[in-house]
């Protein structure tokens, strides 16, 4: 039994309902104190059948079939059995709506194993790992949940198993055929015609003698006891024959048929395309739709830690614009075994996902694809996406926007937009955006997203020489001369806001285009009419939280994390180099001399760190104190470059690290907080990076992501330094 695989209490299945109904009577029993359990069937058991009597004898008993379902659309599901109201309005508010319920409740689910539109799927765990966890904690609620699939279960998880009892399953052939064998290695569990033979072809490795339909109709009127025609296709009678059957296949096997199924379906795409997405075409498009991505993601099978295959079809924009937001998650989410790497369509879709923008419409989702990948400079992708044949309802026409998951200097401007205005520029159309919580201002060409003009702080009026470029828009081109912020913000229109945090700025119309900005910046989106027809995104966070953690996204070839970041950060004015015989005759170590008299340190007073290469104590030799916090690794001698929390910043003149001394009182844990002064300028570009875009999310899970974001890129830095807990103090004690 594998270390992970709980202890369960077995029970004969004429008993296990009312071996059920004693835990739920009694709230002292040991066998599941955390509120919700398992009921794991083996065998012919009929784990479905036990519960549906339990629900008979309990009255006000929640009964849920959770065959296919999503674990967002079964908690909604069961939200509204239990008349909760919260569940309208997304996030995690329906858990204080939980713990008022006047009266205890049971919920019982069926069939969890099977949840997800194809059999592989993340999505049973990830209601038994952290939704069912949110539901029962200090409730008045209990669940039994049957998960047949022991797999899915925790070493920790409480529950029961149902044994056979003197029932025999129902009989099998001697021996399948390779064509319900094959079958069975279907992701989505209805599967076109075509579709059959070709996984036909995958598992008997044999292209060259395809397999008829006359052949497969055979098999299906010869096995139809376990085998029925559906209205796509063909599927199992019993699921359980399927899942049978995908555990006796060989790994190498399962490898050979998914990338057969991957190649095959990727042909296909032409000839699927349609411009709704595929799954409006048909039987074939909907099972492409479905399971292009899950076959991808267990076409690497055999190497755990591998996902080529499916990496490489996630930057294929011509594919992924027919594939549902969901289908991406849940085969990125199986493929990496936890989180989801930065910079690709299922990154993001996971931070969409984070903010509740779940289109209703495969053409809204590949537009949101389109500006995602346009925002982040993904040219291939965004001319992949075009290439597909999918009708997009509106398009990005330019970005200046940091999108969900952004993690780059070059994100950081223009930062917060609160509002926009349609003005005019030397008489082009431009967009003036106006910033809070400090009103700067500046102005963008409308068509392009070109710079025209700004940042002008709140405290100022327009600059006089803008007097004459800066006008109102009317019928003839150019109008009155703006002159005031006064004048600018009149002319902000007063229709409502696209998304309540990620676009809170009124939505601005200039012609064609929709100017729509928040946070993070503002684009332009084209046409229009478009974007007003599929506005109807709710922005609703997700009742279950996030789907899986993912990886920064930077622009597209951004050079990897260094010191250029800091320059672009605090600016190339900053940078004070120091002339060669301005350094101390102590500090001998060639990186820090060179990084001195080359770069130089900038000048800048930030969220408690000032470096300080203008003091005349710069660069001073500095005696470590004996009330120190802790004591020198290195034997110095140690100069001063500045003060970081209250403490101070000191150079090892020998070995070059950096250090930063708290007295007997600091709170911080870890003097040495970067190997080397190159390392140091590097992380603090990180460590800004990361605090002004924090400042900027008013998203609680994008906030969590920030974090880890900032702490990997600092890992992967400096491992030793970055162990310090002062890179990382103002982010978890803000």
């Amino acid at each position: 039994m594998s270390s992970n695989t709980p202890v369960l209490e077995a029970v004969s299945a004429q008993a296990a309902a009312d071996r059920l109904l004693r835990w739920w009577q009694d709230t002292s029993d040991p066998l599941a104190p955390g509120g919700w359990l398992s009921l794991v069937g083996e065998g012919a058991a009929d784990g479905g059948q036990v519960l549906r009597e339990v629900g008979a004898q309990v009255a006000s008993s929640v009964l849920v079939d959770a065959t296919e379902r999503t674990a967002e659309e079964l908690l909604g599901e069961v939200l509204a059995a239990l008349g909760l109201e919260s569940r309208r309005y997304g996030g995690r508010r329906w858990i204080s709506e939980v713990r008022a319920l006047p009266e205890r409740r049971l919920v019982l689910l069926t069939q969890v194993h099977r949840m997800g539109r194809t059999r592989r799927s993340y999505e049973a765990e990830r209601l038994l790992t952290g939704t069912l966890k949110a539901l029962c904690a200090r409730t008045g609620l209990q669940v039994i949940a049957q998960v047949d699939a022991p797999a899915l279960l925790r070493s920790g998880d409480a529950g029961l198993r149902l044994e056979p009892a003197g029932a025999d399953p129902a009989p099998a052939p001697p021996a399948w055929p390779d064509e319900v064998r094959a079958l069975a290695l279907a992701e989505p569990r209805t599967v076109p015609p075509r579709a059959w033979a070709a996984l036909v072809a995958g598992l008997r490795a044999d292209d060259d003698h395809p397999v008829t339909e006359d052949a497969l109709q055979a098999v299906l009127a010869e096995h139809d006891r376990w085998l029925e025609r559906r209205e796509d296709g063909v599927g199992f009678v019993d699921e359980a024959v399927a899942e049978s059957l995908r555990r006796e296949t060989a790994p190498e096997t399962v490898t050979r048929v998914n990338r057969h199924m991957t190649a095959w379906l990727r042909t296909l795409a032409p000839e699927l395309a349609h411009p709704d997405g595929w799954a409006a075409g048909g039987a074939l498009g909907r099972y492409a739709a479905a399971g292009l991505a899950m076959h991808a993601a267990q076409a690497d099978h055999e190497q755990k830690w591998t996902t080529q295959t499916l990496d490489e079809l996630v930057a294929r924009g011509e594919l992924v614009a027919h594939l549902p937001q969901t289908a991406l998650l849940d085969a990125a989410r199986c493929a990496h075994y936890g989180g989801i790497g930065g910079n690709s369509a299922a990154a993001d879709a996971a931070y969409l996902w984070d903010y509740g923008v779940v289109p209703a419409t495969q053409t809204a989702w590949a537009a949101w694809l389109h500006l995602m990948a346009t925002a982040r400079s993904d040219e291939d992708f965004v001319t992949g996406l075009l290439a597909s044949g999918i009708r997009l309802p509106w398009k990005a026409v330019w970005t200046r926007w940091r999108p969900p998951g952004g993690f780059h200097a070059s994100f950081l401007a223009p930062g917060v937009v609160g509002e926009t205005a349609e003005v005019r520029w030397h008489g082009r159309p431009a967009v003036a955006a106006l910033g809070t919580p400090e009103v700067d201002v500046t102005i963008w060409d409308a068509h392009t997203g070109e710079p025209l003009a700004g940042p002008w702080p709140e405290d100022s009026v327009v600059p006089e020489d803008a007097h004459t470029a800066l006008t109102r828009p009317d019928e003839s081109g150019t109008g009155d001369a703006i002159t005031t912020l006064d004048a600018l913000e009149a002319a902000v229109p007063g229709t409502g806001m696209a998304h309540p945090s990620l676009l809170s700025a009124p939505v601005l119309t200039v012609g064609e285009l929709a100017i729509l900005g928040g946070p993070g910046g503002l684009f332009a989106l084209s046409p229009a009419k478009g974007w007003e027809e599929t506005a109807g995104t709710p922005g609703r966070a997700p009742l279950t939280g996030p789907y899986a953690a993912a990886g920064p996204t930077t622009p597209q070839h951004a050079t990897p994390p260094g010191t250029a970041d800091l320059r672009a950060v605090v600016g190339e004015d900053a940078f004070r180099p120091v002339k060669e015989d301005h350094l101390p005759a102590g500090l001998e170590e060639d990186g820090a001399r060179e990084l001195l008299t080359g770069l130089g340190i900038p000048a800048f007073d930030e969220s408690g760190l000032r470096l300080a290469p203008d003091d005349d104590t710069f660069l001073t030799e500095f005696t470590w104190p004996d009330d120190a916090a802790e004591a020198p690794e290195t034997e110095g001698p140690f100069f001063h470059l500045g003060r970081w929390m209250g403490a101070d910043l000191v150079l090892d003149g020998t070995g070059g690290e950096v250090f930063r001394v708290g007295d007997e009182d600091d709170p911080v844990d870890g003097a040495l907080v970067a190997s080397s002064l190159e390392n140091f300028l590097a992380m603090t570009a990180q460590w800004l990076i990361g605090l002004r875009i924090s400042a900027t999310v008013d998203n609680s899970d994008e906030q969590y992501a920030l974090r880890q974001h900032v702490s990997g890129e600092l890992w992967m830095l400096d491992d030793t330094g970055s162990e310090s807990a002062a890179w990382m103090y103002i982010f978890e004690n803000d």
